[in-house]
């Protein structure tokens, strides 16, 4: 926030300490007219208050027909800190540095110029008199100089939105929008020209010195002076521009009810009700065996801070212009649905309030299927849960569990979900794992390993395989080349072998909680009748349900994926580097281990640590990283759309001109091994995928000791 306000408070300074200087002590503001008649704004200010209480008020009697959402009054300070730095402060819009810029100007122009219109109502309406002398220098500079930072804003938006070729903000113009932009440019031109015409007045009859430190005014009104109008001419329009600042003020702020602009106030709450937990924890269906409706079906199923986050939504394209679905042009935007959610309640809102005052039938309210028709099941399937979308939205709404909610109702209470999907949950129920046809064993792995340690409790590590580390046949190497870097550091550990099951991810990312809970209960217990303290685990899925989601129940455990095991085994001495490996790689940060859990210099460092290596990073990189197209359970689904997301993710990585792309994710590699021979048909100089994992182990052991592939 400080880097932000540090030149406005700059210049603050200097003419602060100009003002201190000034000879002239009887600076004061000249007024007309409209000192007089203060009725005009208090009635204007009057019926503003009225209309925001009344259409604040309409919001929240929908956002009341959602469910109870607990926690919310917890972590206090932590919430008050979001509310200043997400809300107020729009750290999030810093991504994209332009608009950052834009809405700082635009945001503090509006907070500065309304302490400088009470300031003056308070000069002007009662018995206090600050406004002369040496501040009145002041104020009147930062007056000009927060309207013109305003203007600089209201220019840059114009620019933007009709000149640029930045093509995202127009997914869905309304009528509103261009009012918004026309309407603050208005206010801020009127208050200048309203400055001026007091300026060129007082000069006709003081010629006051001071008149410069209204700079922008000031130079507005030597344009006047060009006119030559007289006295009379100049009050008389004042007198009008006056009036016509004053209406354009009051019916701008007025749109605040019933437009996107009502983020001014809902952005900042949305901050403070923000989740403090992980952003890669899904919330549990509390009590679920004694529940009649498992997901959430109709719109009064949601939670009512689901629902506030429906009226923050100010349709800026941000979370659907990195939705890795919708960039390969598959059914699915994240701001349109959250926009037809919206629309829905509107929609149907009144009809469940009158149902509810009745006692008649909510659930029979909604002349349409909330999921199925508002939402169509395309577009929830098409969700990878990787939270890209979470990350853009500058007001803090939290699609993923909206969506994960919906998919909920889908599998548990319609039993509606595709072929593939099915298979993979009732291959979990049976078998312990999704992995439809493998021949492979949990033990195949182990295979020329020689003695393999069993987990017993007197080990500090459980190695945790997983599924696809140990059915999968291309991610066998990488989890030998885990083992035996494991075995080189002098870790003590030990497998669970043919104990393993499912962890459950797949189960609740697909939206069969049911199933998730009956595996996690299941595995929670085995790890503590064995009393396993500490897991490395393979893949980040597994990572992100031991420590994020299994303290839901009572499952608590250190958890460390294996990059940043080997990371402190590479720094620390215990494994070391020796061999060159002379390869141009590029590296992709798996969603679950980067954005989800903030892990993305682990990978990186094994990565310097290794020589010989040149890493170039792909254009989405780190936090902006793209989806491999494996998440939320889309590894068993088939892509609807024009194009699969790995194909997309696997372009980005040819275009660097690396010759490997790696990665710490057995999804990922497999997404990889797939979209590679689709975007380079040509087998000569093709890219090659590869586990972090796979690459340190030659540097460490050497050729001899590379994992066969």
């Amino acid at each position: 926030m400080g880097a932000w306000w540090a030149p406005a408070l700059a210049l603050s300074g200097i003419a602060l300490a100009g003002a201190l200087e000034a000879e002239r002590s009887d600076a004061h503001r000249q007024v007309f007219f409209n000192v007089q008649q203060p009725w005009a704004v208090y009635l204007f200010l009057g019926a503003l208050v009225g209309l925001l209480v009344y259409g604040i008020g309409r919001h929240a009697s929908l956002w009341a027909l959602g469910r109870p959402a607990p926690g919310l009054a917890s972590e206090i300070p932590h919430r008050l800190l979001n509310a200043l730095r997400l809300g107020l402060a729009q750290d999030k819009v810093r991504r994209d540095r332009y608009a950052g810029i834009m809405h700082w100007c635009l945001f503090s122009s509006i907070v500065v110029l309304t302490a400088v219109t009470a300031q003056v109502a308070l000069d002007d309406d009662t018995a206090l008199d600050f406004l002369h002398g040496r501040y009145y220098l002041f104020f009147s500079f930062y007056g000009d100089l927060f309207g013109l930072v305003g203007l600089v804003g209201v220019g840059m938006a114009l620019y933007r939105r009709y000149f640029d070729s930045y093509r995202r903000i127009r997914w869905d113009e309304r009528l509103e929008d261009h009012l918004i932009i026309a309407g603050l440019g208005l206010i801020l031109v009127s208050g200048f020209v309203v400055e001026a015409l007091r300026i060129e007045v007082t000069e006709l009859a003081q010629h006051p010195a001071w008149a410069p430190w209204s700079f922008v005014s000031f130079a507005l009104a030597k344009v006047l002076h060009l006119f030559a109008l007289s006295e009379g001419q100049l009050l008389g329009t004042h007198t009008l521009v006056w009036w016509g600042h004053v209406v354009l003020a009051f019916g701008w702020l007025g749109l605040i009810a019933f437009t996107r602009l009502d983020h001014i106030f809902f952005a900042p709450v949305n901050a403070f009700l923000l989740r403090t937990d992980a952003p890669g924890r899904l919330a549990a269906i509390e009590q679920i065996e004694q529940r009649e409706v498992f997901g959430v079906g109709q719109i009064q199923d949601f939670t009512w801070k689901q629902l506030f986050e429906l009226d923050a939504c100010v349709r800026c394209g941000r979370c659907t212009a990195v939705c890795p679905a919708n960039l390969a042009g598959q059914p699915l935007s994240p701001m349109q649905l959250i926009q037809d959610l919206k629309a829905h309640l509107a929609r149907v809102g009144p009809a469940l309030q009158r149902a509810g005052h009745e006692g008649g039938d909510v659930r029979s309210v909604s002349p349409v299927a909330m999921v199925g028709e508002v939402v169509a099941d395309e577009a929830l399937w098409a969700c990878r849960t990787c939270g890209a979308c979470v990350q853009e939205c500058p007001v803090m709404i939290e699609h993923v569990p909206t969506i994960v909610d919906m998919r909920r109702y889908l599998v548990m209470d319609e039993a509606r979900i595709p072929v593939p999907a099915r298979q993979a949950l009732e291959h979990m129920e049976s078998r312990g794992h999704p992995w439809r046809g493998t021949t492979l064993q949990r033990t195949s792995w182990m295979e020329g390993l020689g003695e393999v340690p069993i987990f017993d409790g007197s080990q500090q590590y459980l190695y945790w395989v997983g599924c696809a580390g140990s059915l999968v046949e291309r991610n066998l190497p990488i989890t030998r080349s885990v083992f035996r870097l494991l075995r080189a550091s002098g870790a003590s550990f030990g497998v669970l072998g043919q104990e393993e099951t499912c962890s459950g991810d797949p189960a609740r990312r697909l939206g069969n909680e049911y199933l998730y809970q009956v595996l996690a209960r299941q595995l929670i217990e085995t790890f503590q009748s064995k009393r396993v303290q500490r897991v490395i685990t393979n893949c980040p899925h597994c990572f992100n349900t031991f420590k994020n989601e299994y303290p839901q129940f009572d499952g608590r455990f250190e958890v460390l994926h294996h990059t940043e095991f080997l990371a402190r085994a590479v720094q620390d001495g215990t494994l070391k580097p020796q061999h060159r490996l002379d390869e141009s790689l590029t590296y992709h940060d798996s969603c679950y281990l980067g954005r989800m859990n903030g892990q993305y210099d682990a990978p990186r460092q094994i990565i310097e640590f290794i020589p010989g290596l040149h890493l170039t990073e792909m254009r989405r990189s780190r936090s902006n990283g793209l989806c491999c197209g494996a998440g939320g359970g889309n590894m068993w689904l088939e892509e609807a759309g024009e194009r699969r997301v790995n194909h997309v993710r696997t372009e980005e990585a040819v275009a660097t001109g690396a010759g490997a792309v790696i990665s710490n994710c057995p999804f990922c590699i497999q997404m990889f091994e797939d979209g590679i021979p689709a975007v380079q048909p040509e087998q000569a100089g093709r890219m090659r995928a590869f586990d972090v994992a796979e690459l340190l182990e030659r540097a460490v052991l050497g050729p001899a000791g590379e994992s066969a592939r």
